[in-house]
Formats: structure tokens, C-alpha cells, sequence
């Protein structure tokens, strides 16, 4: 039997930094008021605002104000992306570089989202 893999908060850190490396400097600039954190699974608010059904599972979530609401006005809050350890670990914890390529397309996709992206969009971008 394989060992299954555990996501840590490095290894998210990790692939987080290589996303914005990779991204144009005035992109990165914008999201230094964008917080990535890694929980357990969601909560029953998240999945609510989610409009998930029972047993669905996702792997992240955008949460809070986009970049073009935070340039109307004065937002104080960080906006959150959410990445979901124990679906994550469930569906890919037993191939490291799958997993790792989910972690970078689950940020990618909730990062199309604080840049206003909308669900099929990101579709387009072969982020879905």
C-alpha cells in the first residue's frame, strides 16, 4: 500500500511563491493584500456560500473583496483564498506531482477569481 501524501503549509507556500514569481510585476503588486490559507476542509458557511450540495468536496475558495472592489473604494480587510487540505489529500495524496500540479491549478483558479474572473472564464483558461 502507498503512503498517502500530507499537505503542509511549505509546500503551499512553495507553490504560491512560484505562481507569483511567474506572474507579471504589476499583478503581483496587486495581490499583496491577498492572504492563502490552508484549513482542513470548508466550513458549513463556506459551503453554503459555495451553494454546494452534500458530499461534494472542493479543493479551494476565493473569499472576499476582488481586486476591482478594492480599487472603488476603502476595503480594509484582506481578501482570502482557501485551500482545502483533506479533499486535496483524498483525491491526490497518492501521486506527489499530482497533487502538487492540483494545489497550483486550485490557486490559479481562486486567483482568477480576486482578478474578477468569472466561472467561465476561468473555464477557458483550462483552470475548471
Amino acid at each position: 500500500m502507498r503512503r498517502r501524501l500530507r499537505i503542509t503549509p511549505e509546500l503551499v507556500e512553495r507553490v504560491w511563491i512560484e505562481i507569483l514569481a511567474a506572474l507579471p510585476a504589476d499583478l503581483r503588486r496587486a495581490v499583496d493584500n491577498l492572504a492563502v490559507l490552508l484549513e482542513e476542509e470548508p466550513t458549513p458557511e463556506q459551503r453554503e456560500a459555495l451553494g454546494l450540495p452534500p458530499g461534494e468536496n472542493p479543493y479551494g475558495m476565493f473569499e472576499g473583496p476582488t481586486l476591482a472592489e478594492r480599487g472603488r473604494g476603502a476595503i480594509a480587510w484582506p481578501s482570502r483564498i482557501f485551500l482545502f487540505r483533506r479533499p486535496l489529500e483524498a483525491d491526490f495524496g497518492h501521486d506527489p506531482f499530482r497533487l502538487r500540479a492540483e494545489i497550483r491549478r486550485t490557486l490559479l483558479h481562486e486567483l482568477g477569481h480576486y482578478f474578477g474572473l468569472s466561472e467561465e472564464a476561468i473555464e477557458r483558461l483550462g483552470l475548471e
